[in-house]
């Protein structure tokens, strides 16, 4: 959002609701909804204090770049609320092309920090769902057979709108499903998730710099991460 177009803050008392079915955070006792006007009902106290606690904090004006809770939120309500099916195959497809399937030879101290990183990822998705993922070493495209992408599909499923709305973000984020579900699942934090999708970007830095536009990515992308491990536990109530 353009910052001189940013909405003013409209109200001054923020609140939560609860009910039967979850809770709600209220401005000036008006029950907050999506950006598309869908009831935003959470369903735990935490995330919903933490939401709160995002639009108390706003200053003059209300910067969406500072409410991840809410980016969040609003992705589960408004995109997989109503986008469940195509939501989760968008997800399960990064299984065909997963960052940590495809490994270089060459340098070989790179191919070797890949190794270092993604062989414990790969042994954990192999434990943790029975399925073994193919790999390649270049950019050419490896099958991964259907029965792998099948069990990837239903894992997915598996999840509720709120936990994929954490797994969609972080998916994206480092370019590998399996990634993603071992941040979702507790298995490895923020920090490792990070630093094992970034591990060509890394090696490359430190051979030639980092421009600014590169370092402004990479921090989103670890601010993106952090977020969804807050998002994660809130979710645990």
């Amino acid at each position: 959002m353009d910052p001189s177009a940013a909405l003013k803050r409209f109200y001054k008392k923020v609140d939560i609701e609860q009910d039967s079915d979850g809770y709600s955070v209220t401005l000036d006792g008006r029950a907050l909804k999506s950006p598309a006007k869908r009831s935003l009902l959470l369903p735990t106290k935490p995330l919903a204090e933490k939401l709160a606690e995002e639009w108390d904090v706003q200053k003059e004006h209300i910067q969406p770049l500072t409410m991840p809770m809410m980016g969040l939120a609003s992705t589960a309500v408004d995109r997989i609320g109503q986008l469940r099916t195509g939501v989760v195959e968008q997800i399960a497809k990064y299984a065909e092309t997963d960052l940590i399937c495809y490994w270089t030879d060459d340098p070989l101290e790179l191919a070797e920090r890949q190794a270092q990183a993604w062989t414990p990822h790969l042994n954990w998705v192999k434990d943790a769902y029975g399925v073994e993922l193919k790999t390649q070493t270049g950019i050419l495209h490896v099958q991964q057979p259907a029965e792998t992408i099948d069990t990837f599909t239903k894992t997915v499923d598996s999840f509720n709108d709120w936990e994929l709305a954490g797994l969609s973000s972080a998916t994206h984020c480092t370019g590998s499903l399996v990634l993603g579900l071992a941040l979702v699942q507790n298995h490895i934090d923020s920090a490792r998730a990070f630093e094992d999708s970034q591990v060509d970007e890394t090696y490359q830095i430190e051979q030639w710099g980092e421009d600014w536009e590169a370092a402004d990515r990479r921090q989103a992308i670890r601010q993106d991460l952090d977020a969804v491990s807050i998002w994660i536990n809130l979710l645990k109530g």
